[in-house]
Formats: structure tokens, sequence, C-alpha cells
């Protein structure tokens, strides 16, 4: 299940980052077209733009980037200085948006290809945040499925948080199910509040959290 979320999210990630640039991007092509850190900065000129706009249009945003990364070079090998200081602009541009220290990858998980998953999570970071500051970012799960999983938390202690949390979502209220079960499994309290959510009439036509 983790993996099949981490797939999602870097065919989102790709979806959203290729409509920004106008590129043709995949989870094969992803990090090799940005090893050099060139077209991170760039994206980071698209964001900044809505981070401007949201920094006029509030009365107190935070504190945000000033300016996108400056002076980065496109063409460029993913080995050579001029790379090192692209990604190293464009972490520091992150870090200005605020994406949290803990989401940050190290400039050889890129440069050096020594975490691409540590890469996908900066740049899904970074989308967060761009859609906290007005931009479109359809990168995150329908939140109704992920406050499921947070009401699970609530009723099983901590055994599901990983996997709200994956979702991205918010502990929200949640529909209320009269149904009585005979058994009180975890997997049968999933298939009610999925059903409640999904709200389909009779017998659900999936099996997969059936005890």
């Amino acid at each position: 299940a983790v993996v099949s979320t981490q797939s999602t999210g870097v065919d989102k990630l790709c979806i959203w980052m290729g409509g920004v640039l106008e590129e043709k991007l995949n989870r094969e092509n992803l990090i090799t077209q940005i090893r050099n850190g060139g077209l991170i900065c760039k994206l980071a000129e698209h964001i900044q733009e809505s981070v401007d706009d949201f920094k006029n249009s509030e009365e107190d945003p935070g504190p945000l980037p000033k300016h996108a990364p400056q002076g980065f070079k496109m063409e460029c090998s993913g080995r050579s200085m001029e790379a090192r200081e692209n990604v190293m602009k464009f972490l520091t541009w992150a870090r200005e948006l605020r994406v949290p220290e803990s989401s940050i990858f190290l400039p050889d998980d890129l440069l050096k290809l020594k975490g691409k998953m540590n890469v996908v999570n900066t740049l899904l970071a970074v989308a967060r945040r761009a859609k906290d500051c007005g931009m479109t970012a359809d990168i995150d799960a329908p939140p109704k499925i992920a406050n499921a999983f947070k009401g699970l938390e609530e009723k099983f202690g901590k055994k599901f948080e990983h996997t709200a949390n994956a979702f991205g979502g918010e502990k929200k209220a949640l529909k209320s199910v009269a149904t009585r079960l005979k058994s009180h499994s975890a997997w049968k309290i999933v298939q009610q509040k999925i059903d409640s959510i999904l709200q389909l009439p009779g017998k659900p036509a999936y099996e997969i959290f059936r005890a």
C-alpha cells in the first residue's frame, strides 16, 4: 500500500510539473530531466509568481521568498559545479518557502542519485506549499478517504496514523453510521467508514476489506 501511494504521488507530481513547465515528464524520466537542477529552478520561477500574488493579497502572509533562484544554468551536466549551484539555489529557495527541513533532500540525493524518493518528497512538499500560496497543485488523495483513516486513528490509536498521513488528510468529523457490526475488527470498521463515505446502496461491489 505504501509503494502504491508513493507511485501515485510520483505520477501526480510528474503531471503537475509537466503542466507547469510544459515538459513531458513521467516516472521514468523525471530524475534524469531535473538532475542538473535547471528545471527545478525554472519550476521555482513559476511558483514564485503565485507567491508574489499571495503576498500582495494577504495581510499577513508570513515570511516567503522575495524572488526565485537567480542566475541558474539550464544547459549543464548533472555532475558539474553549475548543477550543484543550481540545486543549492533551489534548496535555499525551498527553505524560504517554508518547506519543512525534514522534507528537504540533500544535494547528493539528486546529483549523485543517492536518494531519488527524497527528491520526490521534497518536490511534493514544494507543491503543497505552492498550493497554500494559491497555485493549483492536485497532488494529494481526496480528503474524504484521508479523513476515514484519521477516524480510525481515533478508534484504534496510532495504528492507522501513518496511513492517514500518507494520504495527506486532516482530522475532521465523519458521518456517523448506525449499522451495528457483529465484529469489531479494524477492517470491518474500515469497510464501514468507506461505505458511509461512498454512500453505496446495499452491499458494496468490492470485497477487499471483508474480514
